[in-house]
């Protein structure tokens, strides 16, 4: 029998399909430099086949819905979407993970997220001024809510290359339409970052972002500032119509100076400099079909695993461990998307992430292999149907006498139905 917060969602989620079907686009005309006189308004860019002679630099941006507010454009998007999942799990691998964090022992989840942005652009003397905010309001299977949980996603402003806010991070880069997790560099933190065009091409920016968490329950806010244990990043990108190419770096402090003290065991509190680099690469393959792409990133990490891909940096279990030695691990995942017509597409990817620590007493070792693939229909304008089967792989070997470490191996599959609609 369904519960009643089920029921209630999909009323919801019915209210707001029809909406963002129906809803019309805005469709007004913005001049593309120099501030737009005032009352001017905004358009999407165009749709693949609309050619209007000009090049257009957000030709991919035809998400939401855009009008002018004086001299500026504000663009406005909304989402909604119900998500069915279900697991068949074999020993110790995590179980299903929601929205907001928690984990269920359910081997079947169902969830309901509404989503929604703004952002206002407005050209100025100095540049491009620019804010954006997000937010998300989500409701899972033993969510430990009863109304489910609402929260920001991210915000930021900026003016020229100057951006600051909570954002993700210039290690970022390969990006997939999936339902389940692949291990990538995909950290949110409160940031600054500067970047500077050079030629058409290329672009490089230099950044701080916040502390990583030091405690596994610590909360994340998105309005505080925390640089006492900066990260420094810098991202290099190169990007034609044949391919486009990442660099990134960062580096960091690792302190374990909160490391417990034990009787008659050495201390190994220590400081240590914490590195992370990345390459990634996206190729078109338009011989193959228009709008296919192959997307692929590489990470290597010492003290500095956040960056892999994977949950938590050793760090932050430094109130339970000894760390004596360097952690460091690699990962990689590479995707193909291909369009079978306009109402059809699918994707595929693998991704693998290796981590070993050396710890006292232990040298623990983590293997992960994930790959899913998924099927999309779009029998309409901003509504989709999707279809997906994942399949997770863990190693885990504790190498040691920490028994924590102990019966985290296993494997699981992943079956998932989706449904989402978008302005």
């Amino acid at each position: 029998m369904a519960s009643r917060w089920v029921v209630g969602a999909c009323a919801r989620i019915l209210c707001l399909l029809l909406m963002a079907v129906l809803l019309p686009r805005a469709a007004l005309a913005e001049p593309k430099t120099g501030a737009p006189k005032s009352g001017a308004s905004c358009q999407a860019a165009p749709q693949n086949g609309d050619d209007d002679g000009e090049d257009n630099e957000d030709n991919n941006d035809n998400e939401g819905v855009r009008f002018g507010v004086g001299d500026g454009c504000v663009k406005v998007t909304a989402g909604v979407s119900y998500t069915y999942q279900q697991t068949k799990q074999i020993a110790g691998v995590p179980r299903i993970v929601n929205r907001n964090g928690t984990v269920t022992q359910n081997t079947m989840s169902q969830s309901v997220t509404a989503s929604s942005g703004l952002e206002y652009t407005r050209q100025t003397s100095l540049g491009e001024f620019k804010s954006t905010i997000g937010g998300e309001w989500s409701k899972s299977t033993d969510d430990g809510t009863t109304n489910g949980s609402a929260y920001f996603t991210g915000w930021s402003v900026g003016l020229g290359g100057l951006t600051v806010g909570y954002t993700g991070s210039l290690m970022s880069f390969w990006e997939g339409n999936f339902l389940t997790s692949a291990s990538s560099p995909g950290r949110s933190a409160t940031t600054i970052v500067y970047e500077h065009a050079f030629g058409e091409a290329d672009k490089v920016a230099a950044g701080v972002e916040s502390n990583l968490p030091t405690s596994p329950n610590a909360d994340t806010d998105i309005w505080t500032f925390d640089f006492s244990n900066p990260i420094y990043s810098l991202r290099w990108r190169h990007e034609t119509e044949a391919l486009t190419t990442h660099v990134s770096g960062i580096v960091r402090r690792a302190d374990f100076s909160n490391s417990p003290l034990l009787p008659l065991l050495p201390n190994t509190a220590t400081d240590r400099t914490g590195w992370a680099a990345s390459i990634g690469l996206s190729v078109p393959t338009p011989f193959i079909t228009d709008g296919d792409e192959v997307s692929m990133q590489a990470t290597y990490a010492v003290d500095a695993s956040s960056y892999l891909g994977t949950t938590n940096d050793l760090v932050v279990y430094q109130s339970i461990v000894r760390s004596i030695g360097p952690t460091k691990g690699w990962s990689a995942v590479a995707s193909y998307h291909h369009e079978w017509s306009d109402e059809w597409e699918s994707n595929i990817f693998a991704s693998f992430v290796s981590v070993k620590a050396d710890l006292l007493l232990a040298d623990p070792e983590s293997d992960t292999f994930r790959t899913a693939v998924n099927l999309y229909w779009k029998p309409v304008k901003h509504l989709k149907f999707g279809a997906e089967f994942g399949y997770v792989d863990l190693k885990i070997a504790p190498n040691g006498v920490l028994g924590f470490f102990n019966g985290n191996s296993g494997r699981a599959y992943i079956g998932t139905f989706s449904v989402s609609a978008e302005l």
